[in-house]
């Protein structure tokens, strides 16, 4: 499971969804929520997203989704899926993806991609903090 700490900028809420637009390092990821948060603009949060989940590109494509580069650092080919391991600011990023779909890139270590993940796909995560 991916996780990376950001701070919420913008919070849009309309019925039982909401967009929430949270900043990590200069970058903004969008989240839609199915639910209004109980965090408010400026609280401090830890966003969770599959492996399974991200899509990694060699080019910005014009989307909905959030768009990020990294470098990959790692790559764990399989018959079936790869996994890959991106640097993106001082966090690291993991992809899992169909071997022959990576193949197709052309990818390397050290090589700068984007990964992309849809709103939807982002939750914030919530745990009890106790003694």
């Amino acid at each position: 499971m991916n996780q990376l700490k950001g701070k919420i900028t913008s919070i849009q809420s309309s019925q039982h969804l909401s967009l929430v637009d949270v900043e990590i390092d200069g970058d903004t990821l969008r989240l839609l929520l199915l639910e209004n948060p109980i965090e408010t603009i400026g609280s401090e949060v830890d966003l969770v997203f599959k492996e399974s989940e991200v899509i990694l590109s060699k080019e910005a494509i014009c989307s909905t989704a959030n768009i990020c580069s990294g470098r990959i650092s790692k790559i764990e080919e399989g018959s079936i899926l790869t996994y890959v391991t991106l640097l993106y600011h001082d966090k690291q990023i993991a992809a899992l993806v169909p071997s022959a779909t990576f193949a197709s890139l052309g990818c390397k270590p050290n090589d700068t991609v984007y990964w992309i993940i849809s709103p939807s796909e982002i939750s914030l995560q919530r745990g009890h903090h106790g003694s």
